[in-house]
């Protein structure tokens, strides 16, 4: 064993201790901990002494895990808006207990830093999740006697993100009470028996709110199960971390080696699937998730085999309103869209439903793709998972190979959760598991491509052995056949049945262009004869060649399956080239005698000159356990190989028609044309093409759900059926000298791409811009708070949120105040807000009224401006206004002891300083 194999065992064995090491796995030691919700849990005052913390683990929990660069949060590398909300909650949970002040300066640093970059990404368009949070914890640092500090070029940034909840709470139906002493005490608890509250955020901020045991008595039961670091939501959805988990891995590509542990996972998934019951009606506000859920649990129990019906996914199509919805807020679906797109890549024979999912779902897609086509500048995180979004949409999955998905979501970092339009939600895998099992896909892959290495040399010297390799006329396809095979059929175990693949490949096209283009009538006859009799006398030249090398392939084949197995296959193995050899030769004498068969004559033979079965069939006796020995004597006998003969035999046609009328070889879509006259090329086509959309349902339902034969086989069957839509996909990329040349090297040469193995899970280790102090200390702590942690929350926040505007003089340093936030309105269950209940907090904090006479209805005040009258009612602003006066003054006594020359200038002076100093205030 060399030293890769023996590292990717090592990952292997860990793999299986720390994620997968008893039969029902601790989803929350994989569901990664969130810094918001643990800040608001470490916020908590002791009810028997409100100076100390309830939960001192998860104060120290937030001590413990703040990042090199200043932030608190997991996507590192690239820190995404949620960082600037998980890093405000934690500065404001260690200010609340006046511990940590250097972490909270590198926390108000990173802020400052970092504020312009990550909301430009986001180009004008804030989440609504975002537009609420984020205003929300700068005005709760502002009541902390945090001074939050934006850049220059933040500012306008920030402004809009206030102006965006401003339009939200317009628009939307809100939440409150009629006083703030009457605000959510009953109905609170109502939803947290209820189960609506999953949200410890939530539940810690109701706590402080009312002081209700039961609300206690949850976030003592979140600390017990998950630990101080808690997680977004709680209880979780085991399932739907199992799910993800299965998903994850064997989009990793590491199935192979862990197979036992996901069999029984997928038992779970299964039993869960078939024994839920489904709600009455559904919740819109559960509706993405649910989507996601079942959609992704369907797709892998299908394609696992086991018997399942897509109605839990498909059955809001019935409903007008849950679909009007969807569309109306389709990013908040887009998660859910793509999987349920996924999932009909599955889809059987007479499953409607799942075709009209299908098309649904993918104009749902299609929306976020024409959005993303506009160039728009969108954060890492979402331009990720709009290219996931193209590359399925784009690219069928019978035509994506594994071997190249697996290396596409190992080089994108593909681990993330269900996109909800909310990033602090649902992120499935802590980066502890995340890094375990991207370290392992890594060094699995290089392993892979180092063993395909060798088999391509092997199989290049092989075929220059036996003469291939020096035909002249015939088309070198070894590369080809290999990377098609390599990719599709990858697992490590697998080798000996790839070269056998392989081999098969390379010898079916040698012999199929000696067929078609080389060889004279008497030389085809005498080498069909030759192989009807196996013994190569009176052969010569190619005929000869291609002779030798079959019965050396045969030979290798037929002598493993003896050794493993006790018996002698070489007889039937004959046999099958016999039937393949007897089909190029009817189909060359249809070429030169000019005949034309009706295309039922024809699919009779073209289906067994494809040679789909011919390559496949020898090979598969080298799986553990093999097929049955009857499937050689007959292929077309066995339903699940006849199909594949028969698709493999539409795909090549349909893109190959040109060549083969340029050699007047007879061609399903040619022989279409002729048989319907009125039709032209491209109506054959769709027709031909319909009928191969069909004919892959009934093709999947067999691979994927019969038990006419063994697991691997069917499976084998699939992956040849991939291989070839891979060729035959959009173009004839099998005779293309060029098209495949790029994804060749990607999977067999080219090493992986990665940043960092750890990039994304480990802090940083260099930031852009300033993240020391100011140069006049103002990030330094300061003020007593105003929100009081025995009793928070309690009234209006009438927030300055200062902004250091920088410039080169003393000047251009102003104190920019933010809005006074009155809101009110009706009272609205959060069973019908379209915001989930983790927003509680922050909207809480702007709810809160002391004045019973405003209306009911929702007034925020936008960023000011000169021509806005509060602007005016600010302390920091008349204080800015008051300097002007005193300048007044000062220049009027200047001037009556000045000269007139002396008095012009000093008032250009002052005019010019009185209009730098308003216009920045302006700003």
């Amino acid at each position: 064993m060399d030293l890769q194999e023996s590292s990717v065992k090592n990952l292997v064995t860990k793999v299986k201790q720390d994620l997968l090491a008893s039969s029902k796995v601790d989803v929350y030691s994989l569901v990664p901990p969130s810094p918001y919700d643990t800040a608001w849990l470490s916020m908590v005052s002791n009810p028997q002494q409100s100076d100390q913390p309830l939960f001192q683990g998860c104060l120290d929990w937030v001590l413990q895990h703040q990042n090199r660069g200043g932030s608190w949060g997991e996507n590192i590398a690239h820190p995404t808006i949620e960082c600037l909300t998980s890093t405000l909650a934690c500065i404001v949970a260690l200010t609340t207990w006046n511990v940590g002040h250097d972490a909270i300066q590198k926390g108000l640093a990173f802020i400052h830093a970092n504020t312009e970059k990550l909301l430009e990404e986001q180009n004008g368009s804030f989440l609504e999740w975002f537009a609420i949070v984020f205003p929300a914890m700068i005005e709760l640092a502002e009541t902390k006697g945090l001074h939050v500090y934006f850049s220059n070029g933040s500012t306008a940034l920030v402004e809009q993100v206030f102006l965006e909840r401003q339009q939200i709470f317009k628009t939307q139906r809100w939440v409150s009470g009629c006083d703030q002493q009457q605000y959510y005490p009953a109905s609170m608890l109502k939803y947290l028996e209820d189960g609506l509250i999953q949200s410890p955020s939530a539940i810690a901020y109701a706590f402080m709110k009312t002081g209700n045991k039961e609300f206690l008595v949850k976030l003592n039961s979140i600390v017990q199960t998950c630990g101080y670091g808690v997680p977004t939501v709680y209880p979780f959805d085991e399932d739907l971390v199992k799910i993800h988990l299965i998903n994850q891995i064997e989009r990793l590509g590491l199935a192979e080696h862990l197979m036992e542990e996901l069999t029984s996972l997928l038992g779970q998934v299964y039993r869960s699937y078939i024994s839920c019951e489904e709600p009455k009606s559904m919740a819109k506000h559960a509706l993405p998730l649910q989507l996601y859920t079942h959609s992704l649990a369907f797709r892998l129990l299908r394609l696992h085999g086991y018997r399942v019906s897509p109605e839990k996914f498909c059955r809001f199509l019935k409903d007008e309103d849950i679909v009007a919805y969807i569309e109306e807020h389709h990013e908040v679906f887009l998660s859910a869209m793509y999987n349920v797109h996924r999932a009909t890549d599955v889809t059987f024979i007479g499953e409607n439903q799942l075709k009209d999912a299908r098309a649904f779902s993918r104009r749902i897609l299609e929306k976020e793709t024409i959005k993303n086509s506009a160039n728009l500048v969108r954060p890492i995180t979402m331009t990720n998972f709009q290219e996931q979004i193209k590359h399925e949409l784009s690219i069928p999955w019978l035509a994506r190979l594994d071997h190249l998905e697996h290396r596409r979501c190992i080089e994108r970092k593909e681990t993330l959760g269900p996109w909800t339009g909310n990033a602090l939600s649902y992120r499935l895998l802590s980066c502890q598991s995340n890094a375990t099992l991207l370290q392992l896909a890594i060094e699995n892959y290089t392993l892979r491509q180092s063993v395909f290495r060798n088999e391509l040399k092997e199989l290049e010297r092989w075929s220059k052995d036996m003469g291939l390799a020096d035909m002249g006329f015939a088309r070198q396809k070894t590369t080809y056949c290999h990377f098609a095979v390599a990719s599709t059929a990858s697992n490590s175990s697998l080798s000996d049945v790839r070269l056998a693949l392989v081999k098969g490949a390379i010898l079916v096209t040698v012999a199929d262009d000696f067929f078609d283009r080389e060889g004279s009538m008497d030389e085809l006859d005498a080498l069909a004869n030759a192989i009807n009799r196996w013994e190569p006398k009176g052969l010569t030249g190619h005929g000869k060649t291609i002779f030798n090398a079959l019965k050396d392939l045969v030979d290798d084949i037929s002598g493993q399956f003896f050794n493993k197995n006790g018996y002698d296959i070489k007889a039937y193995l004959q046999d099958l080239w016999c039937q393949t050899i007897a089909s190029w030769l009817k189909e060359a004498e249809w070429s030169r005698n000019g005949h034309a068969p009706s295309t039922v004559e024809y699919l009779q033979v073209a289906t067994s000159s494809i040679a789909s079965q011919t390559i496949l069939l020898p090979a598969a006796f080298l799986l553990n356990p093999p097929p049955e020995i009857d499937i050689l004597k007959c292929p077309q006998r066995q339903p699940l190989t006849n199909s594949l003969m028969l698709l493999t035999r539409l795909l090549n046609d349909i893109r190959s028609y040109q060549r083969e009328q340029e050699e007047g070889k007879p061609n399903l879509v040619l022989l279409h044309m002729k048989e319907n006259p009125n039709l032209g090329v491209e109506e054959s086509i769709a027709i031909v093409q319909k009928t191969l959309d069909e004919k892959k349902k009934e093709f999947l339902e067999l691979a994927l759900s019969s038990n006419e034969m063994p697991e691997a086989c069917k499976q084998l069957h699939l992956h040849c059926l991939k291989a070839f839509q891979m060729f035959f996909n959009s173009t004839n990329a099998f005779d293309s000298p060029t098209e495949l040349l790029a994804d060749i090297n990607k999977a067999i040469f080219d090493p992986l791409r990665v940043e960092d193995v750890q990039g994304s899970f480990m802090p940083l280790n260099s930031m852009q811009g300033t993240l020391g102090l100011n140069k006049d200390k103002s990030l330094a702590i300061h003020g007593k708070s105003h929100y009081s942690s025995s009793k928070p929350c309690n009234g209006i926040f009438e927030s300055t949120c200062a902004i250091k505007v920088q410039g080169n003089s003393k000047k251009d340093l102003v104190t920019k105040p933010y809005s006074r936030i009155l809101s009110r309105s009706s009272t609205t269950s959060p069973y019908e807000l379209p915001f989930p209940l983790f927003y509680i907090p922050c909207i809480s904090l702007i709810s809160l009224s002391s004045h019973p006479s405003t209306p009911p209805s929702t007034r925020v005040s936008p960023p000011p401006n000169l021509k806005t009258e509060m602007l005016w009612a600010n302390h920091v602003v008349v204080k800015v206004v008051m300097v002007v006066v005193v300048m007044k003054v000062v220049v009027v006594v200047v001037v009556v002891v000045m000269t007139v020359m002396e008095v012009e200038v000093v008032v250009v002076e002052f005019e010019e300083e009185e209009m730098a100093v308003m216009a920045t205030v302006a700003a």
